[in-house]
């Protein structure tokens, strides 16, 4: 009878002991995956289409055609990072310019402050695919109700 007794609790520890390995495990999957979130935003994005309210897509702004290099360039890349960082780079011609800030996505609002400036821009997103965001750019104070514009992941 003391044989039975210690080997039902042996075996009643041992259970407990993989039971207890598998919930450990699964929380601290859950922590490491929190720690690393994978956002959608999160790569390179080059504008192609913009529309003003009431108006259709184009492949222009105000007219002009999006042209990613060369002596016509006029485009917008935008370089977001898994750190919080973004950088924003506009080509006219042969000049490009370069700002560097942090963002933040909470849902669908995009929350991004430029080093230097005071302002903190708020577009709202949606993501049509893995590979595509249309952003929508509300402007305060102003009778345009926002720009519309979509970006495709180039890396």
């Amino acid at each position: 009878m003391n044989f039975s007794r210690k080997s039902i609790l042996l075996a009643f520890s041992v259970l407990v002991f993989v039971i207890l390995s598998v919930i450990y495990v699964q929380d601290h999957q859950k922590v490491v995956a929190a720690d690393n979130p994978v956002n959608p935003l999160v790569g390179v994005w080059e504008i192609y289409q913009t529309k003003a309210h009431g108006k259709p897509y184009a492949a222009s702004y105000n007219g002009r055609p999006f042209v990613s290099k060369g002596q016509n360039a006029f485009t917008l890349i935008l370089d977001y990072k898994n750190d919080g960082t973004f950088k924003r780079t506009s080509r006219v011609g042969a000049n490009e310019t370069a700002q560097e800030g942090t963002w933040k996505l909470d849902g669908k609002e995009l929350r991004q402050k430029v080093a230097q400036d005071p302002k903190e821009e708020v577009l709202y997103l949606r993501f049509d695919s893995p590979n595509q965001f249309t952003s929508v750019e509300v402007f305060e104070n102003c009778s345009d109700p926002g720009l519309f514009a979509r970006f495709i992941r180039v890396r």
